[in-house]
């Protein structure tokens, strides 16, 4: 190396929004941080500052013009540098791949009208790991360069500071990890600090960041800090030290970065607790995204079918709201209680809002559809382009009357009968001859379409006579058998009905495992849980529905005054299993947990990540997991001869979990954590009078078993994961004409190997957009059949890809593109 090594002291406070203080104190700190930050860039001609996330400029635009036009003035002197192009800086796990690409549509999108600046540096230097997916979402948003700190060279241990991440698809940014740390707080001997960045500074490149601030409530560079700084730059002959910012470093390394290395991996794990602790928190994020995706689905639909006009402006302002409640501490639960139960109203005015998207949407091509005839009907809604041939359960209106009092019967939209079962409805004021009707039936949706279902009385009937097998400890369809501990509540067998194959280990299914968990919020320094400390029990076990479609067994569980009701479904004709549950947790410094120990001494485990999915070791570690995870491998070998050859595997789906860890062929499925909010294990417990505690208190969710023979890439399992997480839609209507046929559809993949992620308008208002992605890690083509047009589409392994839908007089046009929606062509 021929010249001095180049120090870029990067300038910077990180500011948390909401954390041990509330939203409101974050934007105030925020306005104070930016008008302390202009008047250093005014006193030191040399100094520059660095600052990201969208929302924090939202909030300075809104409040404070003078401040907002000196930001504005600094950025067009190059000398105020803008990173991060997101709303946030999100946890970097849990959001769904789609919410990684609106964090970037919105945020970049923001920075380009308001400061005309396309920002090239994410920059998510407090998330706590990152998904090993995000190369490709932040390549195709248009980041060319990656800074993050967590984990650190104590929990994961890269090649270089700096290097190549690669993520299955192939996709590469360039990345660096922070030595020491971005936040520096008081300090000014500087020495020991560069000495870090130094220390780890790749030799041939002869280039390194060092970061320096006050920060966690803002505040940035001191007076103090630059001075010192400016003073070593005088002294310090062996370094060059100047005020810089991340993008002059990583501009400066390019030429020089084909040579590091690559890291194939994701960037775990630092804070483990965080995947689980806050249930309800997590649950509304997991709802609040599948709603504002099918709210935009729905509402392209009814802009082609009945043509309402789009609420773009409402569903950006409900992204807007969602994104920002991803921010790490906030999603993570590791914020206040108070700034904890605010994001859960949050979460809540999207879901409603959204919901409310829905059904107007809903009723606005209804109101086209031909749904005369007798009664009422019921439309249902399918958001994915493949068919989707499922059970629903609906509450139509009987005027009161009993279902086999008004001999009220259900029809399609050919007034072919439909078979159904009567099951308990949401109102506990049934009688004999009156009261609410709750039916559960098959229904044929054809892709990304719509079918009519009608009820009246004295329609015709097909009820089957054959009900399925339910006994207090076994239920039987067509695909299992299971059998059910009566003491503990545990699933001893599994057996498949064709090939009598046993898929439960020794140690069963639907073990509800209570460990020690006396870390804190966090689980700073925590990789696995370990220590069982008990078990809930079963108190009862008894048959709540019997019939031909359903039967279902009632578990009532308790452990230490803590109860847990859980309803075991089979139903005709279908492989899944249905656990429902409602848990009153009272317990604290304590870790809950379902566990499935599945058949195989030779377990490989596969877990959904964002935009596809991830192999990991059986090693215990608790990880990160989204919609599903799944354990297969070959059956025992004492199995017979017949069945030595076979695989087995269990898919655990669930509706708002985000933390497991796989024990050699052992899920186990993290419920819930109570430790004390924001309580980070430096500061002595008891130091306070009294704790917020969390996870008190009642919550439900829904898991759904799905186990199988062979490869998980041959079942179901993602169709069935996605479909949990964004149900069908329903609305009720009444017998009115219309141009709409009862059934009809607006698009269909014809591939299983690709998947649709989004169906959304376009941000600039004109077309749509729809966003494919490899399902299995297989790649595929097929064609994507959009209004009878067909378009040919081919994806490689793990590939997901964006495309316009523009309407060229009277036919359409698909037209590549990144994920910022800017033609391919442009670029």
């Amino acid at each position: 190396m021929s010249k001095k090594p180049v120090v870029h002291m990067i300038g910077q406070a990180h500011l948390d929004p909401v954390w041990l203080w509330p939203w409101t104190e974050g934007r105030a700190a925020t306005l104070a941080t930016c008008r302390v930050a202009i008047d250093l860039l005014k006193e030191y001609p040399d100094f520059q500052f660095t600052r990201g996330e969208a929302h924090i400029y939202r909030w300075v635009e809104a409040e404070d013009p003078e401040t907002w036009a000196e930001i504005q003035r600094f950025i067009a002197e190059g000398r105020w540098h803008v990173v991060n192009g997101m709303v946030i800086q999100p946890d970097m796990n849990l959001p769904q791949g789609e919410s990684f690409v609106r964090q970037a549509l919105l945020g970049k999108g923001y920075f380009w009208e308001k400061l005309g600046v396309d920002v090239r540096v994410a920059y998510c230097v407090d998330s706590f790991g990152h998904a090993g997916t995000l190369p490709q979402i932040l390549h195709k948003c248009g980041f060319d360069y990656y800074v993050f700190m967590r984990p650190g060279p104590h929990e994961k241990d890269l090649p270089s500071q700096v290097f190549w991440w690669q993520s299955p698809d192939g996709s590469r940014i360039l990345t660096y990890r922070i030595p020491g740390s971005y936040e520096t707080g008081r300090l000014v001997d500087y020495g020991p600090h560069i000495g870090q960045a130094l220390a780890g500074m790749p030799h041939e490149l002869g280039e390194t960041m060092c970061f320096f601030g006050v920060g966690d409530h803002g505040g940035g560079p001191t007076r103090e800090q630059i001075e010192q700084l400016r003073m070593l730059a005088r002294q310090r002959e062996d370094i060059d030290l100047r005020f810089s910012h991340p993008e002059a470093y990583f501009n400066a390394i390019a030429p020089q970065a084909f040579n590091l290395p690559v890291v194939q991996d994701e960037l775990q794990y630092h804070a483990v607790g965080c995947y689980s602790v806050n249930s309800q928190l997590k649950r509304m994020h997991r709802q609040a995204e599948g709603a504002l995706l099918r709210a935009e689905r729905l509402a392209c639909l009814a802009a082609l079918w009945a043509d309402k006009p789009i609420p773009l402006a409402e569903l950006n302002q409900m992204w807007w709201t969602l994104l920002f409640n991803q921010f790490h501490d906030t999603l993570g639960g590791s914020c206040i209680k108070p700034a904890e139960d605010e994001a859960i109203m949050a979460m809540g005015q999207v879901i409603l809002g959204a919901r409310e998207l829905i059904d107007d949407a809903a009723r606005a091509i209804a109101a086209k559809i031909d749904t005369h005839g007798p009664g009422s009907g019921v439309i249902v809604f399918n958001p994915f382009p493949h068919p989707w041939r499922q059970y629903i359960e609906y509450e139509p209106w009987t005027e009161w009357q009993s279902w086999e009092v008004g001999k009220w019967g259900l029809v399609d939209d050919t007034g072919e009968p439909v078979p159904y079962q009567l099951l308990e409805p949401d109102a506990a004021i049934n009688t004999t001859d009156t009261g609410i009707t709750r039916l559960l039936f098959p229904v044929d949706l054809p892709p990304l379409g719509y079918r009519l279902y009608r009820v009246a009385p004295g329609l015709p009937r097909r009820q089957l006579s054959n009900r399925l097998t339910a006994i207090p400890d076994m239920l039987e369809n067509e695909h299992w058998q299971l059998r059910v501990d009566k003491t503990s509540g545990v699933i001893t067998s599994c057996v498949d009905q064709a090939t009598g194959v046993e898929l439960v280990g020794s140690e069963g299914w639907n073990q509800a495992l209570v460990l020690r968990d006396e870390s804190d919020t966090w689980s700073h320094g925590v990789a696995r849980y370990d220590e069982v400390i008990g078990q809930f029990k079963a108190t009862s076990v008894k048959v709540c529905d019997q019939g031909a479609l359903q039967v279902s067994l009632l578990i009532e569980r308790v452990y230490a005054g803590c109860t847990w009701l859980q309803q075991l479904i089979l139903r005709r004709g279908d492989s899944a299993i249905l656990l429902r549950n409602w848990l009153l947790w009272q317990g604290r410094w304590q870790l809950l947990k379902l566990a499935f120990q599945v058949a195989t001494d030779q377990p490989r485990s596969f877990h959904d990540v964002p935009f596809g999915w991830l192999e990991r070791p059986c090693d215990g570690q608790e990880v990160p997991t989204q919609m599903w995870m799944d354990v297969t491998g070959p059956l025992y070998r004492n199995a017979n001869a017949e069945q030595s050859n076979i695989q087995v595997g269990l898919a655990v789906l669930n509706d708002g979990k985000y933390g497991c860890d796989m024990r050699h062929n052992v899920i186990r499925l993290t419920i819930l954590r109570s430790p004390p909010y924001a309580y980070d294990k430096v500061h002595p417990f008891g130091s306070k009078c009294r704790y917020d505690w969390v996870d008190q208190g009642f919550q439900e969710f829904n898991l759904v078993l799905l186990p199988h023979l062979g490869d998980w890439r041959e079942s179901d399992l993602i169709v069935r994961a996605r479909a949990l997480n964004l149900p069908p839609m329903l609305v009720t209507t009444h017998a009115h004409p219309g141009k709409l046929r009862p059934v009809e559809t607006m698009a269909r993949l014809t591939t299983r190997e690709l998947e649709l992620t989004a169906l959304k308008p376009a941000q600039d208002g004109t077309g749509f957009v729809v966003r494919i992605a490899d399902k299995h890690g297989r790649g595929g083509s097929g064609q994507l059949i959009w209004q009878g047009q067909s378009f040919d589409i081919t994806l490689a392994p793990f590939e997901v890809a964006t495309w316009r839908l523009d309407r060229i007089s009277e036919d359409w046009r698909l037209v590549p593109c990144d994920m910022l929606e800017r033609p391919l062509s442009s670029q």
